[in-house]
């Protein structure tokens, strides 16, 4: 539970109550969680692994909007019971999660302004992140989109290697796609351009980056 980041600095009578609610699932690779509009009645949190947020689009086309590492929360906490889930969830790689009742854990919330500062605090990350996409999607090259989205899965799962950084997750050209929701073939293209820029290089399937390039790339005009 210490690994999770919006445990961090609650009480301790939190922690217990925490304790008896949560319980471990295991998922596999590919499994759903739940789908877009599902009634999801309980939190989850990522323990160990991976997980991906994505919508499917009126083409039947799947566009992924977020890849969340170890430690953080997957879903929304429901005030309201009505509501359904605004997107889709499955294991990124195989994966541990902790889950609970959304009542139970909204109980412990009303106890607890630390824990609810976390949870305000992670919908606000939510957020900017999101608006980040929104304005990225906009009138953009897919070239600089890529780099943009490289420089920040470089920060999330980044490993250093001297010059270079490796993202430590299995991403493959089609998946990188869907995260852009463009073509393979567009997407090759532009991860062309940034690999003869010496910006990305792949090598037996791992691919590295040059972080703070990519990111001197996307922002420049």
């Amino acid at each position: 539970m210490d690994s999770i980041e919006l445990f961090q600095n609650i009480k301790e009578e939190s922690k217990i109550e925490l304790e008896k609610i949560l319980k471990i699932r295991k998922v596999s690779k590919k499994e759903i969680l739940f789908y877009e509009r599902d009634m999801v009645d309980k939190v989850y949190f990522i323990k160990e692994g991976k997980i991906s947020l994505f919508k499917i689009n009126e083409s039947g086309e799947r566009k992924i909007i977020f890849i969340l590492p170890k430690g953080q929360m997957i879903n929304d906490v429901f005030i309201d019971e009505n509501k359904s889930s605004a997107v889709s969830c499955e294991a990124f790689e195989n994966s541990t999660l902790l889950e609970c009742s959304s009542k139970d854990f909204l109980k412990i919330m009303e106890n607890d302004f630390t824990l609810t500062k976390n949870i305000l605090n992670h919908m606000q990350n939510i957020n900017r992140r999101l608006y980040r996409q929104l304005k990225n999607s906009i009138s953009i090259r897919m070239d600089k989109k890529l780099a943009a989205k490289l420089y920040r899965m470089g920060r999330e799962f980044g490993i250093n290697k001297g010059e270079w950084t490796l993202i430590n997750a299995n991403l493959t050209i089609t998946y990188i796609a869907d995260m852009l929701g463009c073509k393979r073939e567009t997407l090759s293209r532009s991860m062309k351009i940034l690999q003869d820029e010496n910006l990305v290089k792949i090598e037996n399937k791992k691919m590295y980056i040059k972080k703070e390039e990519l990111s001197s790339y996307f922002k420049s005009t």
